[in-house]
């Protein structure tokens, strides 16, 4: 298919001595999709990141990138990373350049670009996250939003079709997880496959459109999110709650009959007038007698 970005076939990996972290994992990546990735701890979902990135390599199975295998080779490693780029949980363990200049010129560096280009790639990505003038900032210094931020411009200069992130809500405050929001919505605009793992049911739900939910390293599930968080079955499986507003509709659907014909809200924002469809100006139910 013409817009497939990532496959991966029977994919199975297992660390030295321990139980398979990832058993027959079969998915197929799509240009532009929002994807969320959920599962409990030890689910799987940090290994299949690294399987998809090419840090780890699968003991078995098969990876494609744009309808071509990957061999294994450095070339096709090198490839795989350039155009899946991943983002880990704690920017820490990702950065390790004295300014954040140097940091988001490394990835573009390592590719063997002139300067020129290198400059121009990291003008664009700080840009991009809004950290115009930080070029010369220790990172160590920065705040734990602003190195997430930097962390992405890391992969931003790098140019991907799709990029990886690991927790990106983790130790964020609620300003910086809304400007997190904003700027994963113009990366997607822009084209990039997002794919996110992540524990907050919350941000899953307004942020993605597909649903893939990893326990003991199986895929049990993949479809569209809120259908996924309608399956109380694999909910209770993955270990996992219903995000507050898919609750509450709930709750509403018991009450007014007309809710359950109305596509649920997925945003804090959408709720007011998904209520406001369902309820009377006199607050009560639309077809309320009294």
């Amino acid at each position: 298919m013409k817009n497939e970005l990532l496959r991966l076939e029977h994919v199975c990996f297992r660390y030295e001595d321990k139980f398979p972290a990832l058993k027959d994992v079969s998915i197929t990546f799509q240009r532009g999709e929002r994807i969320v990735v959920l599962g409990n701890n030890g689910a799987g979902k940090s290994t299949f990141f690294l399987c998809c990135n090419g840090i780890l390599h699968p003991q078995s199975g098969e990876i494609f990138l744009k309808g071509q295998k990957m061999s294994g080779s450095k070339e096709d490693v090198r490839r795989l990373r350039q155009t899946v780029g991943l983002v880990f949980q704690e920017p820490d363990t990702q950065i390790i350049a004295g300014t954040v200049g140097s940091e988001v010129s490394f990835g573009p560096m390592n590719l063997g670009l002139d300067r020129q280009e290198v400059e121009l790639r990291i003008t664009r990505s700080l840009a991009r996250m809004n950290l115009e003038g930080y070029e010369n900032r220790a990172p160590h210094y920065l705040s734990g939003g602003e190195k997430k931020r930097v962390s992405i411009a890391d992969i931003l200069a790098m140019e991907p079709d799709m990029i990886l992130l690991d927790e990106p809500t983790a130790s964020l405050d609620p300003e910086n997880v809304a400007l997190l929001e904003r700027t994963l919505e113009e990366l997607n605009e822009a084209g990039i496959t997002l794919v996110v793992s992540t524990h907050d049911v919350d941000f899953a739900y307004g942020f993605a459109r597909r649903a893939v939910v990893l326990s003991q390293g199986e895929i049990i599930q993949d479809g569209e999110i809120e259908e996924v968080f309608r399956d109380e079955e694999v909910l209770k499986k993955a270990g996992l709650k219903k995000p507050l507003l898919c609750q509450v509709a709930e709750v509403l659907e018991g009450c007014v009959p007309e809710a359950r014909d109305v596509r649920r809200p997925r945003r804090v924002e959408d709720f007011a007038d998904y209520a406001k469809g369902l309820l009377g100006r006199d607050g009560g139910a639309k077809g309320d007698s009294r």
